[in-house]
């Protein structure tokens, strides 16, 4: 369509009009945009009013609600009719609306152009809830007039809440709910230091250890026996006081940090409390059980130098309760220390087995979760014990570390890891084939640890990516500088890390994000919990979530049920081990899964 026809006179000389200039323009643009504009904003507000899972909003410039969509009844539990006109600060918490929140972040959205949201919100009808989202300025009219703001909220309180429990199972134990070995350790760490500050500062550590539960835990089942672990630590908590401090540090084995003891008979009346206590029987589903409990005691001060000797103590001083007989309580004095020398026979055991080389690698498959296919395996060391047969690592290595035999044998598992991976990839023509190994926390903080990598990768001619290193989160608290440091140079060697145990230590996420690390491990623990608990499954999505977002790749460990393998596939996790595909082996056996489909294969 033609418009705005316009016109001038072209003059001679002696300004006659000569000719006539005619000017067109075309205004179809200027019928068609606001039809069109109509349409896309009719489209726009459609697909705003169908989203439900996001609340989407708009205020003017103080706060008053102008539009509302269908997420935002969903998220909020208004209607429409009842918020348009009302101050959007009706979904805050009264705290937050005390400490000026809402407007805060108006302030900022016109400033900044958007600001950020996540915290606690209010649903109608008073239920809390977390939310994250962000508001944001709209551009300003024609004028250069500010029109108000939109904001986006989404529910996140089942992330959030996973998120949480993952973070309290690291410091608290799941079924007792006390904190756990390596939150206990933390706690009685800083306790020691801050008597040393103080100087006159006392206190004691007890050991409180069930006699005789293992034959409980046979005779009625884990069911019973879990029940009266949950009933010993609410004992416990009420023999204390209350700026006491009650762990469960291992399966039957408790501790208590008493603070500010002023004399030792401070203690004891706390030991004699639980004893008088222990004494009732305790009824679960009907049975009555009857518990004792062997008690070591360490009265510390401010010349005690670590949690780790005031645990040391106690432990000496629990053992020689049981010695004496169970259900009973010993207190620490250098004489136990002396009679704990017996466990010297163990450390010239360990040591003849160093030096006669009495230690043989089992392996474990490793799986890709997606293909169903072995890619690796876990090498897991054990000890041929000349009298005693084979012995599982969780009974020499703690003995090992502490006398200081645990780098020499990482290092001979590590060399015999990679001969036997070398010698399978050559023989089967598989040089993807991978093997893991476990590193102590002083094997990788050890200064000849790049050394020993490098001579064992040159000797066997294997490829760095071949050869995988599994640290576990306790290397967090250890000094950091120096394990980031390692970590580091690993990298650059091409050997990759993975995370072992995650979620079971006391850990710094803040740290975590600084390693180089490749893969996640989920712990049996929570890959347990697939089967039997609800949140379970959350847990485990929070896990791999976390992996993922951190941009590694997550391994879950201790798969034994179809349920748990489908759900962590459905989860995308990528790789997993455990019974359900194969036991650890022994070499042989080992050969001959490889490039097998694994899913439905459980070796015994």
């Amino acid at each position: 369509m033609e418009h705005g026809l316009t016109g001038r006179a072209r003059t001679g000389l002696i300004g006659a009009a000569t000719s006539l200039l005619k000017r067109v323009r075309d205004a179809t643009y200027y019928r068609i945009t606001p039809e069109r504009l109509r349409e896309s904003e009719e489209r726009l507000r459609l697909l705003i009013e169908g989203v439900t899972d996001y609340a989407i909003f708009s205020i003017n410039l103080d706060g008053t609600i102008l539009f509302w969509n269908s997420g935002a009844e969903h998220v909020f539990g208004y209607s429409e009719a009842e918020v348009v006109g009302k101050h959007f600060s009706l979904m805050y918490t009264a705290d937050a609306i005390a400490a000026g929140v809402p407007d805060t972040e108006i302030a900022r959205a016109a400033e900044d152009g958007v600001a950020l949201d996540e915290a606690w919100h209010v649903r109608r009808g008073g239920d809390l809830f977390y939310a994250s989202g962000e508001m944001t300025r709209l551009k300003a009219d024609a004028d250069g007039n500010p029109r108000g703001f939109v904001k986006i909220a989404h529910d996140v309180t089942t992330r959030i809440e996973a998120f949480e429990t993952v973070k309290r199972q690291a410091l608290y134990d799941d079924l007792t709910q006390l904190p756990n070995r390596a939150s206990f350790f933390e706690l009685l760490e800083r306790y020691i230091v801050r008597a040393k500050q103080e100087g006159d500062d006392r206190f004691a550590v007890i050991l409180v250890d069930l006699d005789h539960f293992e034959s409980i835990n046979v005779s009625l089942g884990h069911v019973m026996a879990d029940g009266l672990l949950v009933q010993v630590a609410r004992l416990l908590e009420r023999c204390v006081r209350t700026n006491d401090i009650v762990a469960r540090l291992d399966t039957d084995r408790f501790a208590i940090l008493l603070r500010e003891v002023v004399e030792p008979e401070d203690a004891m009346r706390i030991v004699e409390r639980i004893e008088e206590t222990l004494e009732h029987s305790i009824y679960l589903d009907g049975f009555e059980i009857h518990t004792t409990a062997s008690m070591g005691i360490a009265i510390g001060s401010s010349a005690r130098d670590s949690a780790e000797d005031a645990l040391r103590d106690a432990d000496i001083a629990m053992y020689e309760a049981k010695a004496r007989g169970r259900a009973c309580h010993v207190v620490f004095d250098r004489e136990m220390q002396d009679r704990a020398a017996l466990r010297l026979n163990l450390q010239m055991d360990l040591r003849r087995a160093v030096a006669r080389l009495e230690f043989f690698n089992e392996y474990q498959p490793i799986v890709s979760l997606e293909r169903s296919m072995l890619v690796g395996f876990e090498a897991l060391v054990r000890w041929n014990h000349p009298e005693r047969g084979v012995v599982l690592p969780g009974e020499f290595i703690p003995e090992a570390e502490s006398i200081g035999l645990i780098v020499q044998i990482d290092r001979w598992v590590l060399h015999e890891a990679c001969r036997q991976l070398r010698a399978w990839q050559v023989q089967c023509g598989d040089d993807a084939l991978t093997v893991s190994v476990n590193l102590s926390i002083k094997q990788f903080a050890h200064k000849n640890l790049l050394d020993d990598i490098r001579e064992a990768l040159e000797q066997n001619h294997l490829a760095a990516q071949s050869l995988k290193l599994e640290i576990t989160e306790t290397v967090f608290m250890e000094d950091f500088e120096t394990i980031s440091g390692t970590a580091a140079l690993l990298r650059e060697l091409g050997v990759e890390l993975y995370i072992d145990d995650f979620g079971t230590g006391y850990s710094s996420l803040s740290r975590l994000t600084r390693l180089p690390l490749k893969v996640l491990k989920v712990d049996r623990i929570f890959v347990n919990q697939i089967s039997g608990d609800p949140r379970g499954v959350e847990i485990a999505r929070t896990i791999v979530t976390l992996a993922h977002n951190l941009g590694l790749v997550a391994l879950a460990e201790g798969i034994e049920t179809e349920v748990q393998l489908t759900t962590l596939v459905a989860l995308g996790c990528e790789f997993g081990q455990g019974y359900w595909f194969s036991r650890p082996v022994g070499a042989d056996v080992a050969e001959t899964l490889i490039g097998h489909r694994l899913p439905l294969l459980v070796v015994q």
